[in-house]
């Protein structure tokens, strides 16, 4: 998986909703700012790992329900990935 600085309308659109690491399918883009983030890229990989275990299209609809039923903070994906981010 490839990792990018967020530029142009990514960065634009992250900016937008606070986020600080988006993984799609082709690559991971971090925000300028935490391009240095271990713990960014440990949560970010385990969204790759959730997209090859589960396929990205299941992972793309299971995400936004998730997020619309739970809300982000309780997205099952979300929880998974950042107990990534700790080590867990």
């Amino acid at each position: 998986m490839t990792i990018k600085e967020a530029k142009h309308v990514v960065l634009w659109w992250m900016n937008l909703f606070g986020f600080k690491g988006l993984t799609m399918p082709w690559a991971i883009y971090l925000h300028p700012t935490r391009l240095n983030d271990t713990a960014l890229v440990r949560h970010e990989m385990k969204h790759v790992e959730q997209m090859k275990r589960d396929g990205v299209a299941t992972f793309m609809i299971k995400y936004v329900w998730w997020s619309v039923r739970y809300g982000y903070f309780n997205n099952l994906y979300e929880i998974e990935a950042r107990e990534a981010e700790r080590g867990e």
